[in-house]
């Protein structure tokens, strides 16, 4: 693995494009411009350089929305030996979220860190994240699907759902991913 944060994107970039990401369909567009413009919000937002390397490679593994993948979850070593053992195992956490169980927790206002179950798509295995975890993934969900909203034809503002969304769940939220999701979806203060 190349060391120093420049040359481990460098080395995430390589990869997205010997797996083709550029020419990859996306919603909106290809898979590679969706990722850098994820990662493009995470930097915007204050995240930090492992949330951002995970923004670029989140769709490694697809996710429970976008079920197109680069590698099968057996060649989870290669996404290791380019991005790292800590961007790996985030990226395998976001993609694995089983959102029809996680998400309701999220926007329940009753539901405590300790008891959050989160269910595992690829295994059916839950567990209890813990809180660093559960933030750094509705910080990445937000800049996901933000950028999504912002590539959309019909522009941010139509993606009302995503603003009920953020405003749910924004005690899990860092703040300023909460503030930059809520200046790019137009939502009333």
């Amino acid at each position: 693995m190349t060391t120093g944060i420049d040359g481990r994107r460098a080395a995430v970039l390589e990869f997205l494009d010997a797996h083709e990401a550029g020419t990859t369909p996306h919603i909106f567009g290809d898979l590679l411009s969706h990722l850098i413009g994820v990662e493009e919000l995470v930097r915007a937002w204050g995240g930090s350089d492992l949330l951002a390397l995970a923004a670029l490679a989140h769709a490694t593994y697809g996710t429970d929305g976008f079920e197109p993948h680069i590698l099968e979850l057996a060649d989870r070593p290669v996404l290791s030996a380019v991005a790292g053992a800590d961007v790996e195992e985030f990226v395998y956490f976001y993609a694995s979220c089983d959102r029809d169980v996680v998400y309701p927790q999220l926007e329940a206002a009753w539901t405590e860190p300790a008891h959050l179950r989160f269910r595992d798509r690829f295994t059916g295995g839950e567990s209890t994240p813990s809180a660093a975890s559960i933030t750094h993934f509705v910080d990445l969900t937000y800049a996901n699907e933000c950028e999504l909203a912002a590539a959309s034809p019909g522009g941010a503002a139509e993606w009302t759902w995503l603003a009920d969304f953020c405003r749910a769940t924004q005690r899990w939220a860092s703040p300023s991913f909460f503030d930059g999701a809520a200046v790019l979806l137009g939502m009333d203060a």
